[in-house]
């Protein structure tokens, strides 16, 4: 734990030095600039970490002026999570990003000042931007390569547009993917981002899973489908956990109750855990939520994307104990000592269907290192109610 020297308060470094990193891991961060790279990890293999690490070795060891390398994180929470850990490792502020906003700059610099919003609520156009860029490169082949290496985390979300730019406007490409991880419906998938750098050869996968104590890697594991993916996730789980405590579920005779017993458990688990996340299907809920938990004696931050005129931000920070509210969606790329997955119901959950729905609840699972909370009310419950109570069958969840 260090000290925040601007504001004096304490912070979580959590990137790990390099010699502490594992075998497979060094080795993907010294692999050489040249051919593009996909690396494969299951969640908690330290794909973030690497990634990092990376970044900071080839542009010392190549000698990368800041300008000319970016690392491309999910969303700006990601961003904002991993900025002290990039720095710790030399990696100055600006080179970690997301990819839309460095379509966005691009777009600034070489297409227009003059950014196309959509019409319904004035937000930026990205769609509309990433098809202008790929357009622009098509175009102007003097603008390949305005990047020397560009890292991407979480690949298996970008959309397939983002990989044709990629491999237009960087003369390397490393990518993290987990496709159990996927949470955005687009055509990506593993066969399209291996032909489109053109790299079938080039793939690494780290194995292990470090983050998440086995009674949450358990529970998690009843969310992927294919068994045999499944049972390749459970043997790699390599944390330790001095407490065994069993993930809860709660299923309440009303709404009320749901938030009663929420608040509740919220304040106990953050008197021991200290970093306690809530995680809800959408803003909406988030709101909503986050209004009930005040009224009820429990202060939370609202970590949300900024909208067009950013009047919904309001201010956080991942180094305080004040419990985190956010969107399975924002969630990616984040990590707490307990998670909450509160209001489990068909009518929270009406957009998520299918499969999409069992990897979003997966990702909210696996958000936690510690312990897992989970509530719905009795009879409006989501179908997948029975891959939990066949986890408490199997003694991998309580139910009350």
């Amino acid at each position: 734990m260090q000290r925040d020297s601007n504001r004096g308060k304490k912070i979580n470094i959590w990137v790990i030095p390099r010699p502490l990193l594992t075998p497979s891991q060094r080795k993907v961060v010294k692999k050489p600039l040249g051919k593009h790279q996909i690396v494969f990890g299951p969640v908690g293999s330290g794909k973030t970490q690497v990634l990092l690490h990376r970044a900071a070795y080839l542009a010392e060891t190549y000698g990368v002026p800041t300008d000319r390398y970016r690392v491309f994180v999910f969303t700006n929470m990601a961003r904002e999570y991993i900025r002290r850990g990039a720095q710790l490792l030399g990696l100055p502020e600006e080179t970690v990003t997301t990819f839309d906003q460095w379509c966005r700059l691009f777009y600034e610099k070489h297409i227009s000042k003059d950014l196309p919003r959509t019409y319904i609520n004035l937000r930026i156009d990205f769609q509309r931007i990433r098809s202008d860029v790929l357009n622009t490169l098509g175009r102007k082949k003097g603008l390949h390569n305005c990047l020397e290496f560009a890292l991407v985390d979480d690949g298996q979300d970008l959309n397939p547009e983002a990989f044709e730019i990629l491999r237009n406007c960087a003369h390397h490409v490393t990518v993290f993917a987990d496709f159990q991880q996927k949470i955005v419906e687009n055509k990506t998938s593993e066969p399209f981002i291996l032909e489109t750098l053109k790299e079938k050869n080039r793939e690494e996968t780290l194995t292990g899973t470090y983050r998440n104590a086995p009674y949450v890697a358990n529970l998690a594991s009843y969310f992927i489908s294919n068994e045999i993916l499944r049972r390749l996730y459970l043997a790699q789980i390599s944390s330790k956990q001095k407490r065994k405590e069993h993930p809860l579920c709660y299923l309440a005779p009303s709404y009320d109750k749901e938030l009663d017993e929420l608040a509740a458990s919220v304040q106990m688990r953050q008197s021991r855990d200290k970093k306690v996340g809530i995680i809800v299907p959408s803003n909406s809920l988030l709101h909503e939520l986050a209004k009930e938990m005040l009224r009820r004696g429990v202060k939370v931050d609202k970590v949300i994307e900024r909208d067009a005129q950013n009047v919904l931000h309001e201010p956080y920070d991942f180094g305080d104990d004040v419990p985190k509210i956010t969107t399975y969606h924002t969630a990616k790329g984040l990590t707490f000592g307990s998670v909450f997955l509160p209001r489990l119901t068909e009518h929270a959950f009406h957009g998520i269907k299918g499969a999409a729905r069992q990897r979003v609840l997966f990702v909210g699972i696996t958000r936690a290192r510690k312990w897992v909370y989970l509530s719905t009310v009795r009879g409006n419950e989501l179908k997948e109610i029975n891959l939990l109570r066949t986890a408490a069958a199997s003694g991998h969840l309580l139910m009350l």
